[in-house]
């Protein structure tokens, strides 16, 4: 049997895929994090070994016949980790000048080119990538030439799940200050006219107390999106100054933990509440302006990232806004597919793609 390899070295996971050149997948594999930037080389190498061994499983690593890596962050020292993993689990990576007797080349792209291959057999076109982060890429004969966004969580990554979270905290903080505000500072008691039975009014004007339920901070904790951020953040419940509560919350926390509320948006949206609908309508807009900026009409856009790919409100909206773009599949069996590539020929490699991206829905050979 001959087999290719896949590897998806990303930020927060990495990802391993082991396929036949028919396409069908014999092992697969996941860890953490493969980036030796954000992790450490030596948990990056352990995290991508652990990846390999999983899809390897029993079977023998001489039967893989070529290896191809998806990269985050820098591409020389992810390179070498994923190198380092492959010959840890008795995988010789050729040298980049010779080839000796059982090495086996490594092709390594950028993370961006293998998600983009994960929708698409085509080699140019535009992705959209919105997990914790979001970048749009041009992509041009499978390489990347051009970005949009993507300049992190301090000054973009619009659309990404740092920014649903960062704006589903800052909706709660505006709820909770109106709340507290009204709680202080109750309107003034309103004037009605009484009526009798016959439905003459009376001449006295008299005075009602504001009867509008769930006025104050704590009735907030059962409403809608505001109520499930409160939960996640706040899980005692409020007890002093609830916005000095949430805030301490958050900053007491990394940054990009606010990432974690992005599906309290989307569970809140698909129930209607208002406000985090109108959080996903912009966050869709925000996300379709940054594809325009590299996209070119008439070429292949391909959605990747864990906001666009899971079936929910925000995907929806965005493909509202972008009907002709695909969502990728498997970014580790692109990978292998790309790893592949040189040993098909071109009708070979275009009628497989689907099996080594949609393992899942494609029958095996």
């Amino acid at each position: 049997m001959r087999l290719v390899l896949g590897i998806d070295a990303g930020g927060t996971s990495s990802r391993a895929a082991l396929h036949t050149l028919t396409g069908d997948r014999v092992g697969h594999g996941i860890s953490g994090g493969g980036n030796p930037v954000t992790l450490s080389p030596d948990t990056a190498h352990a995290n991508l070994t652990e990846a390999i061994r999983q899809a390897l499983g029993h079977l023998d690593p001489s039967m893989v016949l070529s290896c191809c890596a998806g990269l985050a962050g820098t591409p020389e020292l992810t390179s070498a980790t994923v190198r380092r993993a492959l010959a840890h689990c008795g995988l010789t990576p050729a040298p980049t000048a010779t080839t000796s007797i059982g090495d086996i080349p490594v092709i390594t792209v950028g993370d961006v080119v293998t998600a983009f291959a994960a929708g698409t057999c085509e080699p140019s076109g535009s992705i959209l990538i919105s997990g914790t982060g979001a970048i749009a890429a041009k992509i041009t004969n499978r390489r990347q030439a051009a970005t949009a966004d993507g300049y992190g969580w301090l000054l973009g990554d619009d659309g990404s799940a740092f920014w649903l979270g960062r704006a589903a905290a800052r909706a709660t903080l505006d709820a909770l200050t109106q709340a507290t505000h009204f709680q202080a500072h109750p309107p003034a008691p309103r004037p009605f006219r009484e009526t009798t039975p016959s439905d003459t009014p009376t001449d006295a004007l008299q005075s009602a107390p504001d009867r509008r339920p769930g006025s104050g901070p704590d009735a907030l904790q059962d409403q809608g999106l505001v109520g499930s951020v409160l939960r996640r953040l706040v899980p005692g419940g409020l007890h002093g100054d609830p916005v000095a509560e949430v805030v301490t919350a958050v900053h007491e926390r990394p940054p990009l933990a606010l990432a974690e509320l992005a599906p309290l948006v989307s569970a809140a949206a698909a129930a209607g509440d208002p406000t985090a609908t109108a959080i996903v309508a912009e966050a869709a807009r925000r996300l379709a302006a940054t594809l325009t900026t590299v996209h070119e009409p008439g070429r292949p856009a391909v959605l990747s990232g864990s906001v666009l790919t899971a079936e929910g409100p925000i995907r929806q909206a965005v493909r509202d806004l972008l009907p002709d773009a695909v969502t990728a599949g498997d970014a580790a069996g692109a990978a292998a597919w790309l790893a592949a590539r040189p040993l098909l020929n071109q009708h070979e490699s275009r009628a497989r793609h689907p099996r080594f991206v949609n393992p899942e829905t494609c029958p095996t050979a």
